[in-house]
């Protein structure tokens, strides 16, 4: 059974020209779903658009108002 990591690892290997892809940060980079910042999506880092989440636009929700409750009179 071919295991696709294996060549992926290879070919990796290749690039770098012999040194080890993942130490090289080639691969396995957080399993590789980082950006090429080294963001991961929804990482509190400042933002740098790599991501699709990060460009939505913004939607100001309404204020929230706490309701101002009337003066109670007790009954005598």
């Amino acid at each position: 059974m071919p295991n696709p990591y294996a060549a992926h690892y290879r070919a990796a290997l290749t690039h770098t020209g012999g040194v080890c892809p993942i130490e090289a940060g080639v691969i396995g980079q957080l399993a590789d779903n980082e950006c090429k910042h080294g963001r991961l999506s929804g990482d509190r880092t400042p933002k740098c658009g790599c991501w699709p989440t990060e460009l939505a636009p913004i939607i100001a929700l309404p204020e929230h108002r706490q309701p101002v409750m009337g003066s109670v009179r007790e009954a005598a």
